[in-house]
């Protein structure tokens, strides 16, 4: 993993600073920095390129490995609105349930809507802003990533690697030792490339009061205004959360009223994806309280599921602790996702979030198949 591990040692005109923004965003904290001479532990097998193959260096930043996301898999509206986000690989961070999320800072902050349930009391005041129409953004400065299928690592020279992404929310994650899940908020499924991408000649509007990118270039190096730029109306719909609430879904579609001879017949096979859903957050806390053999009271997890609602990935917090079932309750989950096939629109369901609070169960739903 050395290729990741060539931290820029901040010289006395910068000690203190971290992250290339340049609008006075509070920047992501040194860290310490590796001994050049040290010996590193030898990288994990992989299926792809390995971090220590001999070959020409790829292009570095201050801190690190220059990287871009260039478009995603599963992601919210506004995401993909400031795309490329071009960034630098800043160090590795071991997690609980892995040993290889890396962090990368980003040129320029990101934001994005926050959920129903998402409290704002997890991140600063300065990183909540306004959009034009006066509804509240999150901005973040940093992204927490990993490769998304087993066997596949971040590496010199790829194009289009899948990787999970999660948004930053606390700058004092660059300082920790481990993962701290409390610290970061799913964003989605990108893909990462080597090197920075070019950003689009056509901007969105600016903020109301500025002027607009269509007549006036948005210079490259500053970072976006406190109010984000959102797309005019010829670029795109206007913006909304993506993520829903537990008692009011996008993807449940109203139905006609079946003919009342009908109703009986039906009415002990018909779900709603609230109740799949929220009957899956309690199979997996069942699983994971029969994993550890003791009661679970808190858990979040995010649940990536793919476009035949098969389970592809799972990663969170249960009580401090990765949120890993028994293997027999892998069943049961697919049995539970199964059901969405009698929902209508719910098989577009690609990701999810999953809460457990005591006796309180919700969801929110993250990311759809297109």
């Amino acid at each position: 993993m050395g290729w990741l591990s060539r931290t820029f040692k901040p010289d006395a005109d910068h000690a203190g600073t971290a992250g290339p923004d340049a609008g006075g965003a509070p920047p992501v904290p040194p860290v310490p920095v590796p001994d050049p001479t040290a010996t590193a532990a030898p990288a994990p097998a992989t299926s792809g390129p390995s971090a220590s193959t001999a070959a020409a260096p790829g292009p570095m930043g201050r801190y690190g490995p220059l990287v871009c996301v260039t478009h995603f898999d599963t992601a919210a509206p506004e995401l993909e609105w400031q795309l490329p986000l071009n960034g630098e690989l800043y160090r590795l961070i071991p997690g609980s349930d892995r040993p290889d999320y890396s962090l990368l800072v980003l040129d320029r902050p990101l934001h994005f809507y926050p959920g129903e349930g998402f409290d704002l009391g997890r991140v600063e005041a300065d990183q909540q802003v306004q959009d034009r129409k006066g509804r509240t953004m999150v901005r973040v400065h940093a992204l927490l990533l990993c490769a998304r299928f087993v066997g596949q690592q971040l590496h010199p020279g790829m194009t289009d690697l899948a990787v999970n992404l999660a948004y930053v929310i606390d700058n004092s994650l660059a300082r920790d030792a481990e993962v701290d899940f409390g610290k970061i908020e799913f964003a989605g499924i990108g893909f990462l490339s080597e090197g920075h991408a070019p950003r689009a000649d056509a901007a969105p509007a600016a903020p109301s009061g500025q002027p607009s990118a269509a007549t006036e270039p948005e210079p490259a190096p500053e970072p976006l205004a406190d109010s984000v730029p959102q797309p005019s109306s010829e670029a795109a719909p206007e913006p909304v959360p993506v993520i829903e609430s537990e008692t009011e879904s996008a993807l449940e579609t109203e139905t006609e009223p079946a003919p009342a001879a009908a109703v009986g017949a039906e009415a002990t096979t018909r779900h709603t994806s609230s109740e799949v859903l929220d009957d899956l957050a309690r199979t997996l806390r069942q699983g994971i309280e029969e994993q550890r053999g003791a009661p679970v009271q808190r858990l979040t997890a995010a649940l990536t599921i793919d476009p035949d609602l098969r389970l592809t990935g799972l990663s969170g917090n249960a009580d401090g602790q990765a949120p890993v079932p028994t293997q027999e309750t892998f069943g049961r989950l697919a049995e539970v996702l199964g059901r969405l096939d009698e929902v209508e629109g719910s098989e577009r369901v690609a990701a999810v979030t999953l809460r457990v609070d005591g006796d309180d169960v919700s969801h929110e739903v993250t990311g759809t198949h297109r």
